[in-house]
């Protein structure tokens, strides 16, 4: 069976929140590698009123199925209604999936 290079994105309030989720998903090998982005500034309406709070990003890098990776992410994650989202990608350069795919 061929696996399929993906990009997942999520994003959580705190860097301790994404250090717990990228932990949660190397451990469970449901990632290769996660990078965590801090400092993020989303604008949001909530309740019709704009919002606006600090979040961490999360790039997870795996061969996991859009349905593994939104499982497992919502058995851990804090918010009630997270973004998990597929990127859409190109394929990374040859020597890097080749490194990718023997972890």
């Amino acid at each position: 069976m061929k696996k399929n290079f993906k990009i997942f994105y999520t994003t959580c309030s705190n860097i301790k929140d994404a250090k717990i989720i990228a932990t949660f998903l190397l451990e469970n090998r449901n990632a290769l590698c996660v990078n965590l982005i801090k400092n993020i500034e989303s604008f949001y309406l909530q309740n019709t009123k704009i919002q606006n709070d600090k979040e961490v990003a999360l790039l997870i890098k795996t061969y996991c199925t859009r349905v593994q990776m939104e499982t497992n992410i919502k058995k851990i994650h804090k918010y009630d209604t997270p973004l998990i989202v597929e990127l859409k990608t190109g394929f990374p350069n040859k020597e890097y999936l080749e490194w990718f795919s023997k972890i």
